[in-house]
């Protein structure tokens, strides 16, 4: 198996207030209705602050970069801040995790190169431009992993996983990044106002090893125990991304906190079945913060303590959801804030499907 012998987080320079992000959408759509309804989703949301690579949602002097005056770029514009932009924010991570074992990511020996995003896209895409910037070898394995939402991070460490499993010399670095700000447009369906309520900006790198390779040179970190992956088929309409001439348009349906609620006891007894663990000995849910209502409705149905789900809630207080990179935020903070030696760390994500993702962990010293 493999364990994650670190993790890295970075955001980009712009915190905004909640509060400031409200007062810009307002004025954006400047429509009754929809600034009734921004109102109440903003003071429910239990986010205090975002982050986005522009600075067009705060309160300042700077120029705005895309949404300025009223504008509603196109697609071909907010792609070209992705790719100015996405990559410097992934190489913040890659280096927050290597700082966190004394390396780099050339002197460490990276040999494979795994890449997720669903906010942007070209080609040479960002492995490639990564293995460049970083001076990573030539010929290690590279691949992405696009378009596949908020829970992504999971098959990109299954995948990390397998490659650990067939050879016991790799060293796999995972690397999310998502500038979903980018996609903001007025639109006032319930959809988009849910969306631009919550969506921030940011990136996070995990370093994948094989078990046997962190127990010889005594790294410490989370061993993984195995994968568990449930599809609510019913669910299918209320989470998705479409890509129109303007943007991509995030599909988010309130209705999905109630499906989740509905459906979470079931697919967690069957998760614990496949994984071998009873509830009662998770230690920590690290559950992604699709939304304030998403937690509280699993925590709630699972009968989950506060203190075992604190740094779902932390996350989502401090970043809002960042997609893919966020659920390693939680994990980061776990790992690094909390976990003991035999403590076990159980995540779910929820992606586009609706797809229910989870995975078992257990902190080795």
């Amino acid at each position: 198996m493999s364990r994650i012998i670190s993790i890295g987080t970075a955001v980009p320079p712009f915190r905004i207030k909640q509060d400031d992000i409200l007062d810009f959408m307002q004025t954006a759509y400047a429509n009754e209705t929809a600034s009734r309804k921004l109102s109440a989703l903003f003071h429910s949301s239990n986010i205090q602050t975002r982050h986005s690579v522009v600075p067009d949602f705060g309160k300042n002097k700077i120029p705005k970069v895309l949404f300025g005056e009223g504008k509603n770029p196109d697609v071909e514009e907010r792609l070209t801040v992705f790719k100015n932009n996405a990559v410097l924010l992934a190489i913040d991570a890659i280096h927050s995790a290597f700082r966190k074992l004394d390396s780099s990511p050339a002197g460490f020996a990276i040999s494979h190169l795994i890449t997720v995003t669903c906010t942007g896209m070209y080609a040479p895409g960002l492995d490639a431009e990564l293995m460049h910037r970083l001076g990573l070898a030539n010929d290690i394995f590279h691949t992405s992993v696009n378009f596949s939402g908020c829970n992504a991070a999971f098959p990109a460490m299954k995948i990390a996983d397998l490659i650990n499993k067939t050879d016991k010399n790799a060293k796999v670095l995972v690397v999310c990044v998502e500038l979903c700000t980018l996609h903001f447009q007025p639109k006032a369906n319930d959809d988009n106002l849910l969306s631009n309520t919550i969506f921030g900006d940011g990136a996070a790198a995990a370093i994948l090893v094989p078990d046997e390779y962190a127990r010889q040179h005594s790294l410490k970190g989370l061993s993984l125990k195995g994968f568990y992956s449930y599809l609510l088929r019913e669910g299918k309409h209320l989470m998705g991304w479409n890509i129109t001439p303007v943007s991509f348009e995030m599909i988010l349906n309130a209705r999905l906190s109630a499906l989740i609620g509905e459906k979470i006891a079931q697919v967690i007894t069957l998760t614990c079945q496949k994984l071998d663990i009873a509830p009662d000995k998770v230690n920590y849910w690290a559950v992604h913060p699709g939304g304030r209502k998403i937690l509280d409705v699993v925590k709630d149905k699972l009968e989950i303590s506060g203190e075992k789900m604190s740094c779902s809630y932390q996350v989502l207080h401090e970043y809002g959801n960042m997609s893919s990179p966020t659920i390693l935020f939680v994990l980061e903070k776990i790992m690094y804030g909390f976990a003991s030696p035999g403590q076990t760390v159980l995540p779910i994500g929820f992606g586009p499907g609706i797809n229910v993702d989870t995975s078992l962990f257990v902190y080795e010293a």
